[in-house]
């Protein structure tokens, strides 16, 4: 699966071979001359058009970006000027001419990796700039802002190679005044590209990784490793969660499946990490270790639990059913329940290639467990929910006379509001990360008498 950061280190790399070509081999023929020259202003076009890409967003109000653009940082003005800049000296026209001919240089290569960055972070957004994605919505300023800079990198990279293009040209019989007019001296433009790329934003590891990780919007299940597999349906099981809050129906079936993922995911990362998640005590909600996963793994038991009370107009998104019946292959596989130590610590690549994909779909249940509670609090607020009356708490029941008739006559009722807070506050739990609580505490846990194992769907 190919991400932003592939992109953009491939067009690095494919950049430095067209420098380095220019560096030690000479043109051989004028009209060799001036297709370079296009495909460095084909560059330059496609360093214009994704600045303009990275800096859209910032146009609409939405989670860590509520400016306009009159009010971008002095770094992102500098990188406006600088694309304005580009635009002046070749044209913001599309398809740049270089975009017109085969791709069969690494000058081209570059631009064209390039451009695809562009498009991959416009999939990411709407129209108006407001997120499409889960990714987009973690894609906060500071991550634009990084990509900003290293893109501003590029351009420097970029502009460097003008004079020894120019000296190449000539060398090859280039008539002057043309090759001066194409190459008129852009040191303008590269001190525009060193002031922004001299910005400490790109240090800031956790902002980059951000912009980095964007990756298609329709993820392929790459099924021939069942590792590779568990992260690709638990990135589209992200994507469809995301889904189900800009979309009309009743999620509730959907979200039942949900729970059920949830339970064998921290259940089976649990049992990696050395809990015997059969015979375990129930551990208190400061858990650390392996018991902050069992936490987590039964606070999803007890949402199944209530959300399965509940009466379902629709049918569950397919994607989400196949999921569910793929991980039911793949994780007692990579790790099984009833497994007596702990792979947590071990050194063996494969296991600790396992360990990374459990911890990952972890973390992504935590956004997926968002995504659920924005759901459920939309049906809560526009009352869909209903559930049978019997199937309430018996001291709601003797405490209300109408829900005691109700419940007699098997009757369709709303839920009580302490039904509701239960579900929030399950919900409050599997919403928090716990990564501050792994790491300090693997070893295997005390026995007891309940486990944690995936309830029947």
């Amino acid at each position: 699966m190919t991400t932003y950061g592939d992109l953009l280190t491939a067009s690095a790399e494919h950049l430095r071979q067209g420098n380095t070509r220019l560096a030690t081999d000479r043109f051989w023929t004028v009209d060799e001359a001036f297709d370079a020259i296009a495909d460095f202003h084909g560059m330059l076009h496609a360093i214009a058009a994704h600045t303009r890409r990275l800096l859209w967003p910032a146009k609409s109000v939405r989670p860590g970006m509520s400016r306009q653009v009159a009010d971008l940082s002095p770094t992102e003005q500098a990188a406006a000027h600088l694309a304005t800049g580009i635009d002046a000296f070749i044209g913001a026209g599309t398809p740049h001419p270089a975009q017109l001919v085969p791709v069969t240089t690494p000058w081209r290569r570059a631009a064209m990796h390039l451009r695809a960055a562009s498009d991959l972070v416009a999939v990411h957004y709407r129209p108006d700039g407001s997120a499409r994605t889960p990714h987009a919505a973690a894609t906060d300023v500071r991550a634009l802002e990084a990509g900003v800079v290293d893109l501003a990198h590029l351009a420097a990279l970029t502009l460097a190679a003008e004079e020894p293009l120019a000296l190449r040209a000539l060398q090859a019989g280039a008539n002057k005044d043309a090759v001066t007019r194409h190459l008129p001296g852009l040191g303008h433009l590269s001190d525009l590209a060193h002031t922004v790329a001299d910005n400490p934003a790109s240090r800031d590891l956790g902002a980059r990784t951000r912009l980095a990780t964007l990756g298609p919007t329709v993820t392929p299940i790459r099924a021939d490793d069942p590792v590779t597999e568990l992260s690709d349906r638990m990135q589209r099981l992200r994507q469809t969660t995301w889904d189900l809050n800009a979309t009309s129906g009743d999620p509730l079936a959907t979200l039942r499946d949900v729970t059920t993922i949830g339970i064998a995911i921290h259940a089976h990362t649990a049992a990696f990490h050395g809990a015997q998640t059969f015979t375990v005590a129930e551990p208190p909600p400061t858990a650390r270790g392996a018991r902050a996963l069992l936490v987590r793994g039964r606070a999803w038991q007890a949402l199944h639990r209530d959300l399965s009370h509940f009466l379902t107009l629709a049918p569950p998104v397919g994607t989400v059913r196949d999921d569910l019946t793929a991980l039911a292959r793949i994780l007692p596989a990579l790790a099984p329940l009833d497994a007596r130590t702990s792979r947590a610590t071990s050194a063996d690549p494969a296991s600790r290639r396992i360990g990374a994909a459990l911890n990952g779909a972890v973390a992504t249940m935590t956004d997926i467990a968002q995504h659920t509670a924005v759901a459920f609090t939309k049906l809560a607020e526009t009352g869909a929910l209903r559930l049978n009356a019997r199937d309430l708490p018996r001291h709601l029941v003797s405490a209300d006379p109408a829900l005691a008739s109700d419940r007699l006559r098997g009757a369709l009722v709303h839920p009580p509001e302490e039904v509701l807070n239960r579900i929030r506050g399950e919900l409050s739990i599997v919403t928090d990360h716990p990564v501050a609580q792994i790491g300090t505490c693997l070893g295997r846990v005390s026995h007891g008498a309940s486990g944690l194992v995936p309830t029947d769907n």
